[in-house]
């Protein structure tokens, strides 16, 4: 990669990854608060879409920091596939050897890919959390 596609490219693993902590912080802070909204209210008191949302707000923590350790290894992988690249000359013509390289790359893209499946799973499990949160709040005004 040039110079400024290289820049480029960190900015947006940066990016990335700066994304995937805020949405870490919005769970933990959701969670946070509804069990500090809830604290004084007995189980038949509070309706069970407001259980769900904690329960979603939590998956969401789980699924980021599941992203951020599946990030971290694909950026492992990358790093030992680009090391073992810069390895082997460019004039070899051994189709074993091409096999191995075209495996090691379909290993690295897999090991890339799986972050971005959760960092998904993390935003969907956040919002249901919010839809779940005020379901559960319509529910207690309708109650009153």
């Amino acid at each position: 990669m040039a110079g400024s596609e290289t820049d480029l490219y960190f900015e947006h693993l940066k990016g990335q990854a700066q994304f995937a902590y805020f949405q870490l912080g919005v769970a933990a802070s959701a969670t946070a608060f509804a069990v500090h909204e809830t604290a004084e209210s007995s189980l038949q008191e509070t309706p069970w879409p407001i259980g769900a949302a904690v329960a979603l707000w939590a998956l969401s923590f789980g699924v980021g920091c599941f992203g951020m350790t599946a990030r971290q290894r694909g950026m492992q992988t990358n790093l030992q596939y680009l090391a073992a690249k810069r390895g082997i000359p460019p004039a070899v013509d051994d189709p074993e050897l091409a096999k191995v390289i075209a495996d090691a790359k379909r290993i690295t893209q897999n090991d890339l890919d799986r972050p971005m499946i959760r960092f998904r799973w993390q935003l969907y499990t956040l919002f249901g959390g919010a839809l779940f949160y005020i379901g559960g709040h319509i529910m207690q005004m309708a109650g009153r």
